[in-house]
């Protein structure tokens, strides 16, 4: 019995490190600063310096990055709303590559990360009703594959890359 579940915790311990091991990119960022008064300034490019390429899910939101922002009370990054994924988008079929050597503009979706797209006065918490002040220590996370990201073509494992910190001073 107890080596059933030695052999359980490897084949979990395996499957979670195929899942978020270390890749073999080398993605950085480009154009982040590390203070901003306002989201619409926060336009990142990432910049594929290594020797594969990257891809970005094709499916909406996915290819963007996503708000994370720091709460100190409890010492934690709190992810900011997200919207539900969605397939009915342009060229559903075809990968957004990021080839190497080369860089791309990537969007922050911000939006449902507040309470008002016009004029946020909140962060509003992934999954929860409660609201932040606006004001705070920010990052983003950008999902990526090594493999081609489609509808119909799924890649066998993601990989988050996260922006350094920065400030948001409204």
């Amino acid at each position: 019995m107890k080596s059933l579940v030695t052999l359980a915790l490897i084949a979990a311990t395996c499957a979670s490190l195929a899942q978020e091991g270390k890749s073999a990119a080398s993605p950085r960022w480009a154009n982040v600063s590390s203070n901003y008064r306002r989201f619409e300034e926060i336009k990142p490019k990432l910049v594929n310096s290594g020797e594969v390429s990257i891809f970005l899910s094709r499916l909406w939101p996915n290819g963007a990055a996503q708000l994370e922002r720091f709460n100190q009370d409890t010492g934690e990054w709190e992810s900011g709303d997200w919207g539900i994924t969605c397939g009915t988008v342009a060229q559903a079929t075809v990968p957004i590559e990021i080839k190497p050597h080369s860089e791309q503009e990537i969007q922050v979706y911000w939006q449902l990360s507040t309470d008002k797209w016009e004029n946020p006065q909140h962060f509003v918490v992934f999954h929860s009703t409660e609201q932040r002040p606006l004001g705070g220590k920010y990052r983003f996370v950008l999902r990526y594959a090594l493999q081609p990201w489609t509808l119909v073509h799924h890649p066998s494992a993601t990989y988050n890359f996260t922006s350094l910190e920065f400030v948001l001073t409204p």
